[in-house]
């Protein structure tokens, strides 16, 4: 009973907003990319980074550099959006144009959404069947809370120049309460107690919350994650079908526990 009055304590908390993505970025079906500085410089390089939407320069030479209209002295590296890089085919020029940052914008097409929503619709009616034991259910909350860490951690490691904590903290979301509710769900099963059924079913519940602002993961090709695009589809789909299917599965545990 403790136990879950805590759960619903936390609950009614206040909890941190989620974005889909860590740094607000999201998926896409184009990505802007740097081809050539035309002509080369010694020692400076440029990349778009931030799932292209910005212009990273680095200057490694021995003296200043001006990218568009700022300066960048030797050693610094530069970070800006600029509009240009928007373009099919673009260029931004460097030291008043006697060099430019040549670039381009690929395109592909996204797979096709309804294999991995077949995918969380199999996770969610196969996690159901977790309930039939406690062990079963803890190593579901174990494996639904781990891909949905595994995905906040990618996303973030996707963002350049920023800081880690903050910027994870934000990609998590509810997932800073349902990540230790986990835990206090695999030490009660290990306890026999019969909140664990409870938490494990919460738990499900709030990482479903949690993964919905990634459903477009599903539908575009390019993703903001360091790491595989469909990796990280598939840790959504578990995200998504794995915590229904917790859910289902720890409510019917608690109901079949309940005393008639």
């Amino acid at each position: 009973m403790r136990v879950a009055l805590l759960v619903l304590a936390l609950l009614l908390g206040p909890a941190a907003p989620a974005h889909a993505h860590a740094g607000g970025l999201t998926p896409q079906d184009h990505l802007s990319r740097v081809t050539a500085i035309d002509p080369p410089l010694p020692g400076v390089t440029a990349r778009m980074v931030n799932h292209g939407t910005q212009l990273e320069v680095h200057n490694g030479g021995a003296t200043a550099l001006l990218v568009g209209d700022r300066e960048v002295g030797p050693g610094e590296t530069a970070r800006r959006r600029d509009e240009r890089t928007s373009a099919p085919e673009w260029e931004v020029p460097l030291n008043g144009g006697a060099a430019v940052v040549r670039g381009r914008v690929d395109t592909a097409p996204g797979p096709n959404p309804l294999w991995w929503l077949l995918l969380c619709a199999a996770l969610a009616l196969g996690g159901r069947a977790l309930g039939r034991g406690r062990w079963p259910l803890a190593a579901g909350v174990v494996a639904v809370t781990a891909a949905h860490a595994w995905h906040a951690v990618g996303s973030t490691l996707a963002v350049t120049g920023g800081s880690f904590v903050p910027l994870l903290l934000g990609a998590s979301g509810v997932g800073l309460v349902a990540w230790p509710l986990a835990v206090v769900a695999v030490v009660a099963a290990a306890r026999r107690r019969p909140a664990a059924a409870f938490v494990a079913a919460v738990v499900g519940a709030m990482l479903v919350v949690a993964g919905i602002p990634d459903f477009d993961s599903f539908r575009f090709s390019q993703l903001p994650f360091a790491g595989p695009g469909n990796l990280d589809r598939l840790l959504v789909a578990l995200t998504l079908g794995g915590g229904l299917g917790l859910a289902a599965g720890g409510f019917d545990r608690m109901r079949r526990e309940i005393p008639r």
